[in-house]
């Protein structure tokens, strides 16, 4: 299996990259600006790491969606803005950057599809941390994780291409490459082991 990590080169990105712990969670590295250069379709998984250029994101669109019309899969971190990802429905939300500080304070999530295999490698704990909006999977993707009001931050979609599209709110990436939120590691460790997995 192979798998590409798209970055912008911005410094958490470096940062991330210089995590050894972190280096089997691709084969290579591609920045964004180069991505004319490349057939991301040789790959069998593309990551978009967040905080990436809305701008250039859109006007490689149509590789990004050739990567799953060819039946590959694509996980995109962290916010889908401008609509680059067509059938993603994005919708910003409040950030609670506190509540575990509180007394008895909580982030409430809640598990869906407690029998998919991801949950084999990653509990609710581990991906919960703080979310900058949520999702309104498309008809027949099934979400992981849910706010209360029924929108999704971890949603797998099968259905609207022949490959495999994950999204998901959380940006482990950034916040590895900072140096805070424990979770970050655990979730995108068990992300990343579920990846493998799927493809042996």
């Amino acid at each position: 299996m192979s798998i590409a990590l798209i970055v912008n080169g911005t410094p958490y990105q470096n940062r991330f990259l210089e995590e050894e712990e972190f280096h089997y969670v691709y084969d290579d590295v591609l920045h964004i600006r180069d991505l004319h250069n490349y057939d991301l379709t040789q790959y069998d998984t593309v990551l978009l790491s967040c905080r990436l250029d809305i701008t250039l994101l859109k006007r490689y669109q149509s590789k990004l969606l050739n990567v799953l019309h060819a039946g590959k899969r694509i996980v995109i971190f962290g916010e889908v803005l401008d609509h680059f990802m067509p059938t993603v429905d994005w919708e910003d939300s409040e950030v609670n950057f506190s509540w575990w500080v509180r007394p008895n304070g909580d982030l409430p999530l809640n598990q869906q599809h407690a029998n998919h295999p991801l949950y084999h490698f990653l509990t609710v704990p581990d991906m919960k941390w703080h979310y900058h909006g949520t999702f309104m999977p498309p008809e027949g993707a099934m979400s992981l994780l849910d706010t209360p009001d029924g929108r999704s931050i971890f949603y797998v979609d099968e259905s609207s291409f022949n490959g495999q599209l994950v999204v998901t709110s959380l940006d482990p990436m950034f916040h590895i490459g900072l140096g805070f939120i424990n979770q970050s590691k655990p979730f995108l460790h068990g992300l990343a082991k579920w990846l493998r997995e799927e493809e042996k």
